[in-house]
């Protein structure tokens, strides 16, 4: 499903030595909820997921152990290819492709402000 993901977390999760695959995985997310070819996924040191569904204009929010969606964020950008995800829950969003810019979601607020002008988009 991520096979032409562009940007993923900064986060590098910490696993034991002796840490194994969990061979009966649960699928949380299709292409109904993050889209055909969704551009960036963020994982924060909380374990937060944070997957940007192009198609649908929606930045979608799971919770570590969680298989619902906690939020889906609705904004007015295209094709996203890369996301990060501050300690407070602000969300820095690539808008460059299309709208040449970088816009920044306040969790304070739940708006979007355009936070720089790009030209292109930012990996």
């Amino acid at each position: 499903m991520f096979s032409k993901t562009e940007a993923l977390s900064f986060n590098q999760p910490k696993f034991s030595a002796t840490a194994t695959w969990n061979s009966n995985g649960i699928i949380i997310a299709n292409q109904s909820i993050v889209g055909q070819s969704p551009g960036a996924i963020f994982v924060n040191t909380n374990n937060t997921i944070y997957v940007a569904n192009q198609q649908n204009h929606t930045i979608v929010m799971w919770h570590e152990e969680s298989v619902n969606q906690r939020k889906i964020i609705h904004g007015n950008f295209t094709r996203p290819y890369s996301l990060f995800v501050t300690s407070n829950g602000d969300i820095y969003i690539d808008d460059g492709e299309d709208n040449s810019r970088v816009q920044k979601w306040s969790a304070e607020t739940n708006t979007f402000v355009t936070v720089m002008n790009v030209n292109s988009s930012c990996w």
